[in-house]
């Protein structure tokens, strides 16, 4: 929807006081200081970002702790491509995280693209390279990019040695991470999920050589090397905390963004950093005038460790978020030099539709559109069952993009000359930009932290979960009945609406509406999102609504016993989503 004029008016008192009060001086002094420390995590500069945000939380009056756990994170150095039977010398290469640290030589084969990542929208059904056959002592080249984590698994179980990605990217390739595992550190029945194989990311007109050569009549023979670091890291986490003046001590709104980054990352996530900066000046001035507290971290190992630090805040940190986390809200690439709208990257619970979108339109009249949260970013607190609003901010509007010749990234506004690139530098990041996009957080934030009712709308929510559902009932035809998930969605959208018209009406207490909004966001949260237990962490792989049930989403490829097999663990899904359909129909019901 797009707004034409900035709805001041809408504005409360207070959030017109946070509005105003919000300078570019403070987050841009920290900003200019990041864009010296390049900010891999387990190094000297990102102690050193750590200790100047700590250092201006001092000057500020705000209270932090400082955690320092070992986390696991895997520093990539370099990589060398040699072609052994041809005369190339290649342009800039990488390896990422978490690949082997080896040298292998084989065959090159094309293997075509690997679909959809974590980012994109893929409809097909099969596994990626599921018509390419064994690749045993093979080295594989392919068109994808550093975030298809699940095709570096899929090309290893096929025999690959070695695997070379093709970056669109003219230049450089981005820097990037393979490991599915979320958190980076593994279970231990999860170590055999690190690829133990290399990867190198070769740009594009690199990537067009050596596809060519490949697919040959002479072939094409290479030796790969690669060189990381892959160890337990001391890594600094800093959790600052505004205490609310007035009534519930205990209820806390988590905002947070990394602080490390692939070179000096300035609007990935510098920006992000300065953001949280600003909002923990301000609402520290503002504490008395809150009804409850503000929590505000800064994580490591989000690009070498697939979002360690928050990971590790919500193992160690579990019923405490479990128990009194009302909202998470992450910060991240906003900012961005020439970000004007928020229509591609930010995305949020269903819930948090109206209260995000009214936010943007107050401040900014800006356009916006909602978009299903990537199992990316921070969100690292998806399976405790907590309500998110957004991940990334701002971005530059597609047009423009379109017309500067990028491709889609994962944040920086859309700028892929500048996402996990060296040349994310200062002149990435708008002064205007930035100070605009923490005003919208401010809102939004103010909104959770004072509303007397929580502002989350779990009938919409409901609403959502039911479209997916509906969605795989017409993809399974005549294979499965969805109509028990169907029918307890219908009757519990119709409860959470009624008992919603209560509470406005005066008949139920805030105290026992917000219990009972937080309650059913830890259900309804968690069958939308995430597939495993409330205390463990799905993969770090692109995923679907209400995951339990989206294999209903394979049945047209399916043949034979293979279908019979799906319609067992589908019953079996549906019989625990039914359990936790009915459970939040007795909530709704007992509040």
């Amino acid at each position: 929807m797009t707004q034409s004029s900035v709805d001041t008016e809408s504005l409360s008192e207070f959030e017109k006081q946070l509005v105003d009060e919000i300078s570019i001086d403070e987050p841009w002094a920290l900003v200019e200081e990041f864009s010296e420390l390049t900010r891999v995590s387990g190094s000297d500069d990102e102690v050193a970002a750590a200790e100047y945000i700590t250092g201006r939380l001092d000057a500020l009056g705000v209270s932090y702790e400082r955690h320092d756990p070992e986390l696991y994170i895997s520093q990539p150095h370099g990589a060398e491509l040699t072609t052994l039977n041809r005369e190339f010398k290649p342009g800039p290469l990488k390896t990422i995280s978490f690949s082997a640290a080896t040298t292998v030589a084989g065959e090159v084969e094309y293997v075509g693209s690997a679909g959809g990542d974590l980012l994109e929208d893929d409809d097909d059904p099969h596994e990626p390279y599921h018509d390419i056959g064994d690749l045993t002592g093979k080295i594989a080249l392919t068109a994808t990019g550093s975030l298809s984590i699940r095709a570096t698994r899929v090309l290893e179980e096929k025999g690959a040695v070695g695997v070379i990605a093709i970056h669109k990217h003219d230049r450089e390739p981005h820097s990037g991470i393979a490991t599915p595992i979320w958190g980076g550190t593994p279970r231990l029945d999860e170590v055999d999920n690190i690829p133990t194989i290399p990867i190198v990311n070769v740009n594009n007109p690199d990537g067009a050589t050596l596809r060519e050569w490949a697919e040959s009549n002479e072939g094409l023979v290479v030796e790969l090397s690669t060189d990381l670091t892959t160890d337990w890291m001391e890594c600094p986490i800093v959790v600052a905390e505004v205490e609310a003046g007035a009534a519930d001590a205990d209820a806390f709104v988590l905002l947070h963004g990394h602080y490390d980054s692939w070179f000096v990352g300035i609007a990935d996530n510098a920006t992000g950093d300065a953001g949280l900066l600003e909002l923990a000046r301000v609402f520290e001035e503002h504490s008395d005038d809150l009804e409850r507290n503000i929590r505000i971290a800064w994580w490591p190992g989000h690009s070498t460790g697939r979002y360690a630090g928050s990971t590790w805040y919500a193992d160690t940190y579990a019923h405490d978020i479990a128990d009194n986390c009302v909202a998470q809200v992450n910060m991240d690439s906003p900012g961005a030099k020439d970000a004007t709208e928020y229509t591609d990257m930010s995305c949020w619970c269903p819930e948090a539709h109206d209260l995000v979108g009214e936010a943007i339109d107050d401040v900014t009249g800006a356009s916006y559109e909602e978009h299903f949260p990537f199992r990316a970013g921070d969100y690292s607190f998806d399976n405790l069952g907590v309500t998110g609003f957004f991940m990334l901010s701002s971005n530059i509007p597609t047009e423009e993009r379109e017309r500067r010749g990028y491709h889609a990234v994962g944040g920086c506004g859309g700028n892929s000359d500048a996402w996990h690139l060296s040349t994310d530098t200062l002149d990435k990041a708008g002064k205007e930009e930035l100070v605009r996009d923490i005003r919208v957080y401010a809102v939004a934030l103010a909104r959770v932290l004072n509303a007397d009712v929580l502002p989350f709308d779990h009938a919409r929510n409901t609403a959502k979960i039911t479209e997916a559902v509906a969605a795989y009932d017409n993809v399974a035809g005549d294979e499965f009945d969805f109509s028990a998930t169907l029918e307890q969605l219908d009757a519990l959208k119709s409860e959470i609406s009624a008992y919603m018209e209560a509470v406005h009406a005066g008949e139920i207490s805030p105290e026992e509406a917000n219990d009972t909004i937080t309650r059913l966001s830890r259900i309804l949260t968690r069958l939308y999102l995430v597939e495993d237990e409330q205390f463990e962490q799905d993969p770090a792989t692109s995923r679907d609504p209400v995951p339990k049930l989206a294999p209903a989403q394979k049945f047209p490829i399916l043949k034979g016993d293979d279908r019979k097999f799906l319609q067992v663990q589908l019953t079996r899904e549906q019989n625990a989503v039914v359990g936790e359909l009915k459970r939040a129909r007795r909530l709704v019901a007992e509040s």
